[in-house]
């Protein structure tokens, strides 16, 4: 049996819970040190199990809580340190 990616260890603490229809923004950073690849890769496994896309290289936008709680957590066990920002997304 293959072992599980840490995203999806992660992602199913979230599954029961009501995605939401607010718009989030997962803004993280490693301070002084570069990431890993693990951690894009995690992070792009979560995009597959839910909604979500990368902005930047540290910033994860979604429409689903759930995934945006998934990424906090795996950039938070990489050691990175995570805000998390919740909004609503409007066409100016």
């Amino acid at each position: 049996m293959a072992r599980k990616s840490l995203a999806e260890q992660i992602y199913p603490e979230y599954r029961d819970e009501f995605p939401g229809s607010d718009t989030w923004l997962v803004v993280y950073d490693f301070q002084g040190v570069k990431p890993t690849t693990k951690v894009y890769n995690n992070i792009s496994r979560i995009m597959n199990l839910a909604e979500g896309q990368l902005i930047q290289y540290s910033v994860f936008m979604t429409g689903d809580r759930r995934a945006a709680k998934a990424v906090k957590d795996l950039v938070q066990r990489y050691g990175g340190q995570v805000f998390l920002f919740r909004g609503e997304m409007t066409k100016l």
